[in-house]
């Protein structure tokens, strides 16, 4: 009986992660909010920031990263999305001020 109980347990604990866990579009408004400090991002620019990067569901917790470079950028779970690499962040905003058409 206690065998089940924990069995039953673990089996609703991976469930509600798995409820719980963040979509792309969560870690693509959290990336957003982090680069557009100072200055709003326009469509042409979101459009070839999203190609270089990836998202990755795990079942219990979700992950982007940089298709590139392969750095992780973001992690998530609980419906809360973190930031993982404050160096691509920063290296991120210097290339997009520094395109012609912004």
């Amino acid at each position: 009986m206690v065998k089940r109980i924990i069995i039953f347990a673990l089996i609703a604990g991976v469930v509600y992660l798995n409820y719980t866990l963040p979509t792309r579009e969560d870690h693509k408004a959290f990336l957003l909010k982090e680069l557009q400090i100072g200055y709003a991002l326009n469509e042409e620019q979101q459009e070839r920031l999203w190609k270089k990067i990836d998202y990755s569901n795990f079942f219990v917790c979700s992950f982007m990263k940089d298709t590139t470079s392969s750095v992780m950028i973001s992690y998530g779970f609980l419906k809360q999305v973190k930031l993982a690499n404050d160096k691509w962040l920063t290296e991120t905003r210097t290339k997009i001020l520094k395109q012609p058409n912004y």
